[in-house]
């Protein structure tokens, strides 16, 4: 066990301050064990200071590489992923749970999946883990955390044609999903409401939706590429169903970052703050942009930085996961 697994609970209870969160746990697999396979460390990235820790948990061998990563509450729970077997990749449906406030008991297995999942869409939400994708046999399951088990779930028509888009995203305040599907004539988008277990169509013609998506109150935002240098952020009102002009205060909106890969996460700070976080192999670092989007009174969208262009913390990593908070 790390010696620095004492300091997790300082960090997760730091993570979050006023109502806003301030810092973000991820796992990097750069180091590499004794018999020189790539293991996957813990950290944790300050957003204010700009530093990222030591190692603070290290998962063991048997969790894959590949594997869906979902915080509920203090846990962090690791699902499926892949291993290579007899020169064949193969999806398995094992899920470990990791406990931030007692990190000395490292990460434990509990109860599989039913079925065997690779690189699934996963999210928490009121005590459950709803999992979607990665498997021929299943459209998707839910996971009860305190009764430990697994129930399919139920499916909608749109699936037998259409393939869920990443990611999957939560509108906790309609306790919904929203689920993006995508086939070879439609892009839909539908909502999963958990508490009555329907699926119920929003928009039948949804074109716009990309791996950086966020929504707050009953605005949608898709970050949209124009091309590999230009791009833009779309504005969705749910509630209307109808799309918003978005105007930026600052320049940094208009162009992607260079060094940003397609798809970094987009997550909500509080309030009317958002943060876009990467990291850049090019620099050695972790980049990111801390924005603020709002209503602006005049049906439109605003859009500013905070604090500059961009912010960085140098360190070497390979092939990083953000744990969304």
């Amino acid at each position: 066990m790390n010696g620095n697994t004492r300091n997790c609970s300082s960090y997760f209870d730091a993570r979050q301050r006023d109502g806003e969160i301030k810092g973000l746990f991820f796992l990097d697999k750069t180091q590499r064990d004794t018999e020189g396979k790539r293991r996957t460390d813990l950290h944790f990235l300050d957003l204010e200071r700009g530093e990222i820790s030591d190692v603070l948990s290290t998962t063991p061998p048997d969790v894959p590489l590949g594997s869906t990563v979902v915080t509920c509450g203090n846990h962090v729970y690791t699902i499926g992923g892949k291993i290579l077997r007899g020169g064949i990749l193969r999806s398995l449906n094992h899920v470990f749970r990791f406990d931030f406030k007692h990190a000395e008991r490292g990460w434990r297995k509990v109860s599989s999946m039913l079925y065997p999942r690779g690189l699934p869409e996963a999210l928490a939400a009121q005590g459950k883990i709803y999992v979607f994708k990665g498997s021929r046999d299943c459209f998707g399951e839910v996971y009860d955390i305190s009764g430990d088990s697994w129930v399919p779930l139920c499916v909608p028509s749109i699936a037998e044609y259409s393939g869920v888009s990443r990611p999957v995203l939560l509108d906790s305040s309609r306790s919904r999903i929203l689920v993006h599907f995508s086939g070879d004539r439609y892009r839909s988008l539908y909502a999963y409401y958990y508490n009555d277990k329907s699926w119920v169509c929003l928009d039948p013609k949804f074109p716009c939706w990309s791996l950086t998506v966020g929504i707050v109150g009953n605005v949608l935002y898709v970050f949209h590429e124009i091309s590999d240098e230009i791009c833009s952020w779309k504005a969705y009102d749910v509630q209307d169903k109808k799309w918003l002009p978005v105007k930026w205060l600052t320049e940094f909106s208009l162009y992607q970052p260079f060094t940003a890969p397609v798809g970094a996460p987009l997550i909500h700070l509080g309030n009317d703050k958002w943060c876009m976080v990467w990291h850049s192999i090019t620099l050695n670092c972790f980049e990111y942009l801390i924005f603020r989007m709002w209503r602006n009174g005049h049906g439109g969208i605003y859009a500013a930085a905070v604090d500059g262009y961009r912010t960085s913390a140098s360190f070497g990593s390979v092939n990083p996961t953000i744990l969304m908070p």
